[in-house]
């Protein structure tokens, strides 16, 4: 079994270990760098799915061309895609949100979703998202670390380490992997 991350970020590929990990000791999780074919700052909530989209069917077709997996494999392809949104009706407002979207594509191309992640950001964060700033490396420049996002985090910064971006992911990934395993449970009952 294989799980196929969209992403050579270490945040993204330890979340889906840790989730992978229970169920499937043996399994190997591979990370590979794909385009998300959305901004860098995903402004809208279905922005955000459609770049975690993007980037599962990204890297599906990546690996199935580099020879690492093929449609007789076992395996999952995942896309993990965060962004912000308006909430409400008003894409006019100076409030954000964060969400985080993941999506799952197996060896049949069935498609499996989670969201979550969903908070307020700080003022000040909005605020240099609104100018036009990318969260990461806007955050990471008002804290001097350029490394932020693949590190701890916003969600590290704003809970003051109570938990962080891998942790956060990993939820989300857990929610979707387990929809693609009940599912799966289900086909072979």
């Amino acid at each position: 079994m294989k799980f196929i991350v969209a992403s050579t970020n270490p945040v993204k590929i330890n979340a889906v270990s840790l989730v992978v990990k229970e169920k499937f000791p043996q399994a190997a999780v591979l990370g590979f760098a794909v385009d998300s074919g959305v901004s860098a700052q995903p402004r809208s909530d279905e922005e955000t799915k459609l770049g975690s989209l993007n980037r599962a069917k990204a890297v599906r077709d990546l690996a199935i061309a580099e020879k690492v997996i093929n449609t007789q494999d076992e395996f999952l392809c995942l896309g993990l895609e965060g962004g912000v949104f308006c909430p409400g009706s008003s894409q006019n407002s100076q409030e954000l949100w964060s969400t985080v979207w993941v999506t799952a594509i197996d060896q049949y191309g069935l498609e499996y979703y989670s969201n979550g992640g969903r908070f307020p950001l700080p003022e000040f964060l909005a605020k240099m998202i609104l100018s036009g700033r990318e969260m990461g490396p806007a955050l990471g420049d008002y804290l001097n670390d350029p490394d932020l996002r693949k590190k701890q985090g916003m969600i590290g910064v704003v809970t003051r380490g109570f938990t962080d971006r891998t942790m956060e992911y990993a939820s989300i990934a857990r929610l979707c992997i387990g929809l693609w395993y009940g599912q799966l449970s289900q086909t072979s009952a």
